[in-house]
């Protein structure tokens, strides 16, 4: 019996890691909303790319790009796609142990972080910002990464200066 048990597991681990990476792959191709993803290989591409000439921050932008899997922004406007995005987004939550960072609420509109980290406190590696906005013709916003980022390496960034790393050390001014 445990053989089984353990062979079922195993055997069902592949569909769990691609249920995650792919968690809101059924809004691609869906007329009413708007979609945008971004795979590794455009990340690594773009990492690619000869910073020196580009500035000091240049650099650091695109080595947090590198470490980026996967993005996808969807956006619509439409009232049955919007719930269908928030059900969607309560799902993902529930499967897994995003924790919730941030939450804005201002004049009807919403605004939520989540985050996963990694090994270390210093590494996400899920990021989900799920904007609603209370008027009906607004657009409901849906932006979602996977990979590895190091804090670390963002806290240096133009409107982060100044802000805590892990350890609680000042960023540089």
């Amino acid at each position: 019996m445990k053989k089984f048990i353990v062979t079922l597991v195993l055997a069902a681990m592949p569909f769990v890691t691609f249920a995650q990476t792919n968690a809101f792959s059924k809004f691609d191709n869906v007329e009413g909303i708007a979609n945008i993803t971004l795979n590794k290989e455009l990340f690594e591409l773009v990492s690619s790319i000869d910073s020196s000439s580009m500035g000091e921050d240049a650099g650091s932008y695109l080595k947090t790009a590198k470490g980026i899997d996967r993005l996808k922004v969807l956006t619509t406007t439409e009232k049955k796609y919007k719930k269908q995005l928030r059900e969607a987004v309560s799902d993902h939550l529930k499967a897994n142990s995003l924790q919730e960072l941030m939450s804005i609420a201002e004049g009807g509109s919403k605004v939520k972080i989540y985050v996963k980290q990694g090994s270390a406190e210093n590494i996400i590696t899920e990021g989900l910002v799920f904007v609603e906005n209370g008027d009906k013709k607004d657009e409901t916003v849906l932006i979602s990464f996977t990979g590895k980022i190091d804090l670390n390496d963002i806290k240096d960034f133009k409107g982060l200066k100044g802000c805590k790393g892990s350890k609680g050390e000042k960023g540089a001014k």
